[in-house]
């Protein structure tokens, strides 16, 4: 279950974006586990804020597990 996000679209669903852990620019992968839904203020968050790099390190262990937890669900 999501949290309580504050952003929603037109249709009440939780506004979020596809970010690359690593910058795809940059050489990140374009692949499920390597990419991880953020809302709009904690993207801009991860891609210009002072924290970065201590913030991708912790999406990069989250993207991991909820990828491992939505692949063994699936088989």
């Amino acid at each position: 279950m999501l949290p309580d996000l504050p952003y929603r679209t037109k249709a009440g669903e939780p506004l979020l974006e596809v970010d690359h852990i690593d910058d795809h620019a940059g050489g990140g992968r374009d692949h499920p586990t390597a990419m991880i839904a953020l809302c709009p203020n904690c993207h801009s968050n991860k891609t210009h804020g002072a924290e970065r790099a201590a913030l991708t390190e912790r999406l990069r262990k989250v993207a991991a597990e909820r990828h491992a937890t939505w692949a063994t669900s699936v088989t």
